[in-house]
């Protein structure tokens, strides 16, 4: 009897074993940039320390808008650009080129006109798929809209060419994209990295279900910007609706502030321009205005971390002087980053820096603030 009851304490235990790291395998891209930081190669040695985004900012907030196409009341997309002009807040505007296959986006049309003036105010034209609908979805108890979902990669390289020829034929050729409800996947990545996008934005916070703990799901992260199966395109998860669930993007923007994470909200037009969620939309960024978080397009978050994920720096004491030097290899600059000295102990006062082919950036002695911001090419 003793026998058969340690079989079972066993058995159970062996069941558990394996059940928890079926979970943690599972669950292992939600958690683990809560362990493992920053995906760059440099964040600080033992004489310095380098800031992650620009100036004093530990953390950045992109401010993102889906769904303008030409259906879209142009007096909708009024209301928000002149909120954010109010605000002095620049964003990504993921947009439809040809909504549901039968409403093409044209010049001439008041909506591309708005979306001029849109980038003449610093906002970035992005890409939302083609047509937000997909005809396959059909019976599958799946969103119409989510237009990706079950497309192969060949027929998605069609759909974003397609999409992307309209927009660029209109005047703005766009370097990233999101699917249609977050329907990307692996096929997506491998088509936007084919058709060379800068990033991509196609998926979102997987949700509380028991299907994100005990279902495998694509290898990526939430925190930080990443390259899906080690490719080119850099991909950024996105968020919540702050005009909808203002609790819980409050929650995330902190855990994600605290890390030093990429926090990219969203928005829909034509909901956004009620005056009640401009208030709200108003009120979360005037939040975030306040929080030391760079608030960029995503065009500049791509290009500003493909240039910081990869920075080489390399410290060493030549007498009196610390000769920094941080070599960039990509073609973007890191413009306004932050370099703290740590304290040597010393009498040792002064400072180089110089970029990866040797060339002077800055000297002069080290401040007693311990901290200068550096212009890196």
């Amino acid at each position: 009897m003793k026998s058969r009851i340690r079989k079972i304490i066993w058995f159970t235990a062996a069941l558990l074993v394996l059940l928890f790291a079926w979970v943690g395998f599972n669950t292992y891209y939600i958690w683990r940039d809560y362990m493992t930081g920053p995906p760059v190669n440099f964040i600080e040695n033992n004489d310095i320390a380098l800031g992650l985004y620009p100036g004093d900012n530990i953390s950045a907030s992109i401010f993102t808008n889906d769904d303008l196409c030409a259906v879209t009341p142009p007096d909708t997309i009024e209301a928000l650009r002149n909120c954010l002009k109010d605000l002095g807040v620049r964003g990504t505007f993921f947009v439809i080129p040809d909504h549901l296959g039968k409403n093409l986006l044209r010049p001439g049309d008041p909506r591309v006109e708005l979306m001029k003036k849109l980038r003449a105010d610093g906002h970035e034209i992005a890409q939302h798929g083609l047509a937000h609908y997909c005809v396959r979805n059909e019976g599958r108890g799946v969103k119409m809209g989510a237009e990706m979902l079950f497309l192969s990669r060949e027929e998605q390289v069609e759909r974003l060419e397609e999409g992307r020829e309209i927009l660029t034929n209109l005047g703005f050729p766009p370097r990233g994209h999101r699917c249609p409800c977050f329907s990307g996947n692996a096929r997506t990545f491998k088509a936007l990295d084919q058709l060379g996008y800068l990033y991509g934005s196609d998926l979102d916070l997987p949700p509380t279900t028991f299907g994100t703990i005990f279902m495998p799901s694509l290898n990526r992260r939430l925190m930080y910007p990443y390259h899906p199966f080690g490719m080119k395109l850099l991909e950024i998860t996105s968020q919540t609706d702050p005009t909808v669930r203002l609790e819980k993007v409050m929650m995330v923007f902190k855990r994600y502030h605290s890390r030093s994470g990429v926090f990219a909200f969203l928005t829909h037009l034509p909901q956004i321009s009620s005056p009640e969620s401009l208030n709200r939309l108003t009120d979360f960024i005037n939040y975030l205005k306040g929080e030391d978080t760079w608030i960029c397009t995503m065009e500049e978050l791509s290009e500003w971390w493909l240039a910081r994920e990869g920075l080489e720096v390399r410290t060493e004491w030549k007498g009196d002087t610390l000769v920094v030097t941080l070599d960039n290899p990509s073609p973007y600059p890191l413009n306004n980053i932050a370099l703290t000295f740590k304290d040597s102990g010393s009498a040792r006062q002064k400072y180089q820096i110089i970029d990866g082919s040797g060339g002077k950036v800055e000297v002069g002695d080290i401040p007693s603030t311990h901290r200068i911001m550096v212009d890196i090419p």
